[in-house]
């Protein structure tokens, strides 16, 4: 079971299956023949001299004596440091390039998402990007999650700014807290959600669940526009409350819950 995972570990490097039982098999039992070693491996007879061929031009085995020919396996380290290489290379190489061959029309696609992780993942790779600033919206239990991330980019320098639904014992950035009368509620039936835009280039918005995770990322300015406007919208209104909430719960109830409650778009 062991050998069956190493060889298909071997395989996603570039190995055929024969290729990688050959070596296997050579560094269990070295100083053998190709005929001994097609024995013991498994691999056809009719093979396993191509086999060795590939085997040496890969630098994984060398030959130890010419009459009769036999073989020893090399360290594995070496050809994985020089795959590692290639592969580093090689992605340099594309990532410095391919933006010339792509069309330079700019598509403001659409990204579809679902399920925490892939939201999650996509979160993250947004935020290893930001360089200048970070505009926010979430809820606590996202915030959290995200901490380090968060922390990361302050270091770096960049400007956050988070509207945020619940308690921190860290402020990251500037924050802006949001009223919480009937939010919870609110999450226990419609999920949270969580809304970002990211140096002006990329906007998200995810909706958090138990039945159907879902969010979308776009470079859109339209809907990166609509995104900024309600996190400052959210940020005019926590201003607002922090100097005038008596006044408002007395002419409009907590969190605007008069008005709220004649309201027949939208959940919140």
């Amino acid at each position: 079971m062991i050998n069956e995972k190493i060889i298909e570990k071997m395989m996603e490097l570039g190995l055929n299956k024969y290729e990688a039982k050959a070596y296997i098999s050579l560094l269990k039992r070295p100083d053998i023949t190709a005929y001994e070693l097609s024995k013991l491996s498994g691999v056809p007879q009719a093979k396993i001299y191509e086999t060795m061929t590939k085997l040496l031009e890969k630098n994984l085995v060398n030959i130890i004596s010419d009459n009769p020919i036999k073989y020893i396996a090399l360290d594995f380290d070496s050809f994985l440091d020089n795959y590692r290489k290639n592969v580093n290379s090689t992605v340099k190489y594309l990532k410095n390039n391919l933006r010339e061959v792509s069309s330079s029309k700019n598509l403001s696609y659409v990204l579809h998402l679902e399920g925490i992780d892939n939201i999650n993942n996509k979160i993250r790779r947004v935020l290893s990007k930001v360089k200048k600033f970070l505009y926010l919206e979430a809820w606590n239990k996202d915030y959290e999650f995200f901490k380090e991330d968060l922390k990361a980019l302050k270091e770096k320098g960049v400007e956050i700014v988070t509207v945020l639904y619940g308690d921190t014992d860290e402020d990251i950035g500037k924050i802006y807290y949001h009223e919480m009368e009937d939010m919870e509620d609110n999450v226990s039936a419609h999920g949270r959600w969580l809304t970002l835009v990211a140096d002006g280039k990329e906007s998200f918005f995810a909706t958090f669940n138990k039945e159907k995770p879902q969010a979308i990322w776009t470079e859109n300015e339209a809907f990166m526009l609509m995104a900024e406007s309600f996190i400052v919208h959210d940020i005019y209104l926590a201003e607002i409350y922090k100097k005038y909430k008596k006044e408002l719960d007395e002419d409009f109830g907590p969190n605007l819950k008069k008005i709220r409650e004649k309201m027949w778009i939208g959940h919140i």
